[in-house]
């Protein structure tokens, strides 16, 4: 027999503040996934964001893949900025787990998330999703740092200057 659900938003203003807060973070790490295609192509930044509109962060990161490969070789820096691509494509994983759902409750029940596979988990706290905008924050600077002055930035002067 199957439950009815009702759609649910929650009323706890603070817990929305931090979905909106996690959801904003994404969107800067999706930007700085397209202004590092900018750097492996050697694209302006208006090139960049043209070349990438309507792009998701998963295309994003294939497109990463490809140009890294192309540009670094093997070596160290492509691995590094591989593994790094990795980290970035498991936070969004996470983040569209809680935004790619069904946020609901059972008529006598708790608030829950409905996910694809049709199985219900607890709502995010709010904790849950400070660290999660943590995390993606955290990766957003790691991979823009790489780009501007760090290993990537290195390698491809690197290249250049061969």
């Amino acid at each position: 027999m199957s439950t009815m659900i009702i759609l649910h938003v929650p009323d706890d203003k603070e817990l929305l503040a931090a979905f909106g807060e996690m959801a904003l973070c994404h969107e800067h790490l999706n930007y700085i996934l397209r202004m590092t295609i900018r750097t492996l192509a050697h694209l302006t930044p208006q090139e960049a964001l043209d070349a990438t509109v309507n792009e998701g962060s998963g295309q994003l990161r294939d497109r990463i893949r490809k140009l890294a490969r192309q540009q670094l070789g093997e070596g160290q820096p492509l691995l590094k900025l591989q593994a790094l691509i990795k980290r970035c494509q498991r936070v969004t994983e996470k983040r569209n787990e809680l935004v790619h759902c069904v946020w609901a409750k059972e008529l006598d029940g708790e608030a829950q998330l409905r996910i694809a596979d049709h199985t219900s988990h607890p709502l995010p706290t709010r904790q849950e999703l400070s660290d999660l905008s943590n995390e993606i924050r955290g990766l957003t600077n790691a991979l823009n740092q790489a780009r501007l002055e760090g290993f990537l930035s290195e390698a491809l002067a690197e290249r250049k200057n061969k």
